[in-house]
């Protein structure tokens, strides 16, 4: 594993070397009855968006679907990047929208400052609805920005541009002031009282997956089984 983290976290990008194959399986609308059975082409409704009441979770979906799944990210690690665009993330948040599960995130900042700028201006996305299009833009535009010196204020104001309905008055200010700052502590730490050694984990009803599982960050088909026999034992 790669060391990267000022507080001792090790990033776990040895767990993310390999692109997710995302197939193509069919949405719940298919008559099969399985929410977790969705394809990329699904056309499928926003998920909705909200803030946990522990206020350091943001969740993606229904918060009351029968499966969560948490994942600890930071947004300026490469391994949760990887994760993101090319591992089994993009088929989690189908999931989230096809009303299978809650897709729950707890961002940490230990990479440093432009970790903890990115989710603050994620939490002011959290308030325009608009939380998943940012999410997935920044870590598609990480590689860029993590060359050009990281996050900065003026990089994601000028990649929420990206986003339509995000920029105003609202989410300026929020981002220019770190209007959210308490939040971003306050997740960082939840982040390092966790039992997580690294970025990205995923943890699944509770249970964090281990180590020796790092397919299902990689692999959608492997995650899907992993997914119906958790939903089958709470069913």
């Amino acid at each position: 594993m790669q060391v990267g983290s000022r507080r001792g976290f090790l990033v776990a990008a040895a767990a993310i070397t390999t692109a997710a194959t995302v197939g193509g399986c069919r949405s719940r609308d298919d008559g099969r009855g399985d929410p977790l059975d969705v394809s990329a082409s699904a056309n499928l409704p926003v998920a909705p968006e909200s803030l946990a009441s522990d206020g350091t979770t943001i969740v993606l979906g229904d918060p009351g679907a029968p499966l969560a799944v948490r994942l600890y990210e930071d947004m300026s690690c490469p391994a949760c990047a990887e994760f993101e665009t090319e591992g089994t993330a993009p088929y989690l948040k189908r999931a989230a929208r096809n009303g299978a599960l809650q897709l729950q995130f707890t961002l940490g900042s230990f990479l440093g400052p432009g970790s903890e700028l990115a989710a603050n201006a994620l939490r002011a996305a959290l308030d325009q609805q608009k939380f998943a299009e940012y999410h997935d833009l920044l870590y598609r535009e990480q590689s860029r920005v993590r060359k050009s010196g990281g996050f900065t204020r003026d990089r994601l104001l000028g990649l929420a541009i990206m986003i339509p309905g995000l920029r105003g008055p609202e989410f300026d200010e929020a981002v220019l002031e770190t209007k959210h700052r308490d939040f971003v502590e306050a997740a960082d730490e939840a982040l390092r009282a966790s039992p997580v050694p690294g970025t990205p984990a995923m943890a699944i009803d509770g249970a964090l997956v281990p180590s020796d599982r790092s397919e299902l960050y990689t692999d959608r088909s492997s995650l899907y089984r992993h997914l119906r026999r958790k939903a089958r034992a709470v069913a």
